[in-house]
Order: structure tokens, then C-alpha cells, then sequence
């Protein structure tokens, strides 16, 4: 049979194990609010193309210079292609620096969430 110290002690251990739990969700769930606000920008080997994509890779800008107009719409295509693929990586590199900048990066929640973000938008972190 058990004593009220053994049963107060199993509830204290039982109330710190949620109270961890707790802050690690309160984490998890800051880390991903951080990592939905992450852009990434890239441009093609001239410049003449710029990309800007949101954390889901979804098109946000696309910046055409003037000079593009010299080129098949063919070329144009390819670079905006190699802009996108671009701004991935960007936007892969910046969810690592924010995953880094949170400390998260020893954590097993914030590796799962960098891995699961990267992995998403194709990449392998960067």
C-alpha cells in the first residue's frame, strides 16, 4: 500500500513530466511560427532574374530586368527555373539559421522540424 509521500511524490513527478512536455511544445510550436516567416531569394547567374518564394516555396516575386527582353522566352523560362531553385537553397539556409539561432538545433523536436521544412521544398538543408 502506498503512503501520501509516495503518492505526492509520484504526482510531483508527474506534474514536472507535463510541465517539460508543455515547454517543449511551447518551443516546437515558436519554431515553427519563426520558420513560417522565412523567405528565400534567388537569381539567376546574370542577375537578370530574381525569385523571392515564402517558407512553403510558393512564388511570392518574380523581378525581370529590362536586358531579359533579348533573350527567347525559352532562356527566360530556364532562368526563372534556375532563380527558383536558387531561392530554395536560400530558403532551406535560412530555416537552418533560424532553427540555429533558437538553440532547437540540439533538440530532437527541432531537428524533426528543420528535417520535415527541408525536406518539403526538396532540399537537404541547404
Amino acid at each position: 500500500m502506498l503512503d501520501d509521500t509516495a503518492l505526492n511524490a509520484g504526482d510531483r513527478w508527474i506534474d514536472d513530466w507535463q510541465a517539460k512536455i508543455e515547454a517543449r511544445l511551447a518551443r516546437t510550436r515558436a519554431l515553427t511560427a519563426g520558420l513560417r516567416e522565412v523567405k528565400g531569394v534567388g537569381r539567376s547567374g546574370d542577375g537578370l532574374v530574381e525569385v523571392t518564394i515564402d517558407s512553403s516555396g510558393a512564388l511570392m516575386e518574380l523581378r525581370l530586368d529590362e536586358d531579359v527582353r533579348r533573350h527567347s522566352a525559352r532562356w527566360i523560362a530556364e532562368q526563372v527555373i534556375t532563380a527558383a531553385r536558387s531561392a530554395k537553397g536560400d530558403l532551406a539556409r535560412a530555416a537552418t539559421g533560424v532553427v540555429h539561432e533558437s538553440g532547437e538545433n540540439e533538440t530532437p523536436e527541432g531537428r524533426a522540424v528543420l528535417a520535415a521544412f527541408t525536406a518539403r521544398l526538396g532540399e537537404s538543408g541547404g
